[in-house]
């Protein structure tokens, strides 16, 4: 199993303080606009960005590929008012417990920027547990880099998986530990690929050589292109979603190439043919993210990093979608067993779309987390309708702590009388029949909940997390 990401931390960025985001195989942020999904899909670019070296400038203002810059740059990723940001991750790679080395590593990086941009730390913590519990057992600080120690504005991780020859260290267990730990994060971050398709740029010929998906993906037809010729399989995959998803009859997807070896996407539609310059931003939309998802993400622009398990983020999967179609990349998206998956939403279809086993949830009770909040701590709310008879609630506004990640699912907040007539509640993210079942049996409670885990030990298969809205004090320029 190739390293992959368990968690993503948000200690002080933008909108976010001391947030923790547990990453599965499939990772859903759910919030409204402004919430800070973005801004936690940020956190992660940005960790991507430093992974591949340079100085902290170059790499957050500056473009990498055909990518632009951090949005809102350097001077956007600290905290309103503030100076500094920290972000880090968890990494877990199982197969190094065959060996006795970290199966996982917890890597952190402080950058500061005023009175000149720097980086201030940099920590990789490794975990020595099992392949079924990688998270776990002893933990040894096994690299930490202060300012005094640093003569630029760059880390030190590219550094250690470049030029350091293993066959040299054999023998030196601690010097072994540390650059197998930093080739797993290397690689984990690394790989993660932003997928932002925009319909307009696919509309023209494209040279056809060029068949590794851009994060643009305005070399569709290209990769299409190649997909029918090397895995007619995935190909015909790809016809029968896009026959699924327009009412008029698609009898094929055809390239149209011209006397350059460039190459256009065309729908055949009986004796008519409809290229790409034709085609609706939904449909080009929704061909790109299929496209990429039925490849298992082995089809993407990592440039040199050619990587067996990516991680693709995608923002609002769901857009230019009719809600009644939305569900079709969701079941691709679940179907995707070559990539991580992370995406935003804040599509009621989407989330109606998913069941209930999708959710995250407590292993030991089988049933959606949730805890009684005592009464000075009830937050703002929008009431549920007073009787609730057969239909089902309608999901609340997800208000918590201001910039946090929250594991609870369902806030119960009652009086210290127990008048159940008095009990209100909070939505952060649940399964709606979940939610149906679970104000049917309010009722009074005197067991004290356990804490929820900071991490799981292993990732989830799949899960959903509310990014809850933050207030104007915590608000920054670059909140999304």
């Amino acid at each position: 199993m190739p390293a992959r990401l368990t968690e993503l931390r948000l200690t002080e960025f933008k909108t976010f303080r001391d947030a923790v985001l547990p990453i599965g195989d499939v990772t859903v942020l759910v919030g409204r606009n402004s919430s800070g999904k973005s801004n936690a899909l940020d956190a992660l670019d940005a960790l991507s960005r430093l992974a591949e070296g340079g100085d902290v400038v170059d790499v957050l203002d500056g473009r990498r590929g055909d990518e632009g810059p951090l949005r809102g740059g350097i001077a956007g990723c600290p905290p309103h008012g503030g100076d500094e940001f920290e972000i880090g991750c968890t990494v877990i790679n199982p197969d190094r417990a065959a060996d006795d080395y970290c199966t996982a590593v917890d890597f952190d990086v402080r950058v500061r920027l005023s009175p000149k941009r720097e980086i201030v730390k940099e920590a990789m913590t490794g975990w020595y547990g099992s392949a079924d519990s990688p998270r776990s057992g002893r933990n040894d600080l096994i690299l930490t880099i202060e300012e005094v120690a640093r003569e630029s504005a760059a880390i030190v991780l590219p550094a250690l998986v470049k030029f350091i020859n293993r066959e040299q260290l054999q023998g030196d267990r601690p010097a072994l530990t540390l650059s197998y730990a930093a080739d797993d994060v290397f690689t984990a971050l690394r790989g993660v690929f932003h997928l932002d398709p925009v319909p307009h740029l696919m509309r023209q010929y494209v040279p056809g050589h060029d068949t590794r998906i851009r994060r643009t993906a305005e070399n569709l037809s290209a990769v299409i292109a190649e997909m029918c010729e090397s895995a007619p399989a995935e190909f015909h995959e790809l016809l029968r979603r896009t026959r699924s998803l327009v009412e008029h009859e698609i009898t094929d997807i055809e390239l149209v190439r011209s006397d350059l070896g460039d190459v256009m996407l065309a729908l055949r539609e009986g004796a008519s043919i409809t290229p790409a310059r034709e085609m609706s931003d939904g449909l080009l939309r929704f061909m790109a993210v299929a496209t990429t998802l039925i490849g298992q993400g082995q089809n993407l622009d990592l440039g040199r990093r050619h990587l067996t398990s990516p991680t693709l983020v995608i923002e609002e999967l769901e857009n230019g979608l009719h809600p009644s179609q939305a569900s079709q990349l969701l079941d691709l998206v679940k179907a995707t067993t070559g990539a991580q998956v992370i995406f935003t939403t804040h599509s009621p279809a989407l989330l109606s779309a998913l069941a209930s086993e999708d959710h995250d949830r407590d292993r030991q009770h089988q049933r959606s987390r949730h805890r009684d909040v005592p009464p000075d701590q009830a937050p703002r709310h929008r009431g549920l309708p007073e009787s609730h008879g057969p239909r089902r609630p309608r999901l609340c506004r997800d208000f918590g702590r201001p910039g946090t990640v929250s594991e609870t699912r369902l806030h119960r907040v009652r009086p210290a009388d127990g008048d159940r007539s008095a009990v209100s509640h909070r939505v952060e993210f649940v399964d709606t029949t979940i939610l149906c079942n679970l104000l049917d049996a309010c009722a009074p409670s005197s067991t004290a909940p356990e804490p929820a885990s900071r991490c799981p030990t292993t990732p989830c298969a799949s899960s959903v997390w509310a990014i809850c809205a933050s207030s104007p004090n915590a608000s920054s320029t670059a909140a999304a």
